[in-house]
């Protein structure tokens, strides 16, 4: 007869809804080497083989999924159980660690290192070797709503006509993001934001905002409480009283030629 995993102690069952429901980010790990049995009628230990591998709780229903030698097992006690018994031998084992995992992290343990990892979404292990601590973004890379990559903007989200689009901290307004969707924004603070200044220079409504950088013969230039501040114009500009703009010079024109062709003295 088939004996079916309602003949598991409630202990054993327990255990595995443990398993599906613990936080990912914790996890414990060990060097397994060791016969895996499981209870059966009456108490007695069935065999299913020798276990030499590395195991990480959390990886431990693809592990089962995907290895035959857990087929036979599966079919008389069911998925849980197994997972229960294999997660009792990772707590066992000399070498179990309890390991704490950074953000986009994926459990790798390994012989010697049973809370490695390596990391995704374009983030790299920190530092290299058999024990990193952190994922971290590379440069020339930089990060994008939980990505890492080269990314022309970074759009805080995308709009739908449910959602409010100011939903940003205090202090920051919701910008469109120029190059992208029509709903697309970010969130600037726009006191201090050199190319929106004020304001959104591709505001989701009307652009309310200046881009300081833009400004036709600026040389330096900074957003202060929200108004552009230009502190020097390129030869042959003056700023003007308020220092909020560069003025071509008719005097200086001579100036701006011979400094564009390499010829002032």
């Amino acid at each position: 007869a088939i004996i079916t995993s309602a003949l598991l102690s409630p202990l054993l069952q327990v255990g595995a809804s443990d398993i599906l429901h613990r936080d990912l980010s914790i996890d414990v790990c060990g060097e397994v080497d060791a016969e895996l049995k499981i209870p059966g009628l009456l108490g007695l230990p069935i065999s299913f083989g020798i276990i030499k591998e590395c195991l990480c709780i959390s990886t431990l229903p693809q592990y089962v999924t995907g290895n035959i030698l857990f087929l036979g097992a599966i079919a008389l006690f069911g998925k849980n159980a197994v997972i229960a018994e294999l997660t009792n031998m990772v707590h066992d084992c000399s070498s179990s660690k309890q390991c704490q995992y950074p953000p986009h992290y994926v459990a790798s343990c390994k012989s010697g290192s049973p809370c490695f990892f390596t990391c995704t979404d374009g983030y790299s292990a920190y530092p290299t070797g058999d024990y990193p601590t952190q994922c971290v973004c590379n440069y020339p890379y930089t990060e994008c709503n939980g990505k890492c990559g080269i990314f022309k903007g970074c759009p805080s989200t995308y709009l739908t006509k449910r959602d409010d689009p100011k939903k940003c901290y205090e202090g920051f307004t919701a910008c469109k993001v120029p190059g992208y969707s029509e709903n697309s924004w970010e969130c600037v603070d726009v006191q201090n934001d050199l190319e929106s200044c004020g304001g959104c220079s591709y505001d989701l409504s009307t652009s309310s905002g200046r881009d300081c950088s833009a400004i036709p013969g600026v040389s330096d230039v900074s957003c202060i409480k929200g108004q552009c501040v230009v502190h020097k114009c390129m030869t042959g500009y003056d700023t003007d009283d308020k220092h909020s703009q560069c003025v071509y010079s008719e005097d200086k024109g001579t100036e701006l030629l011979a400094a564009q062709y390499g010829l002032e003295h």
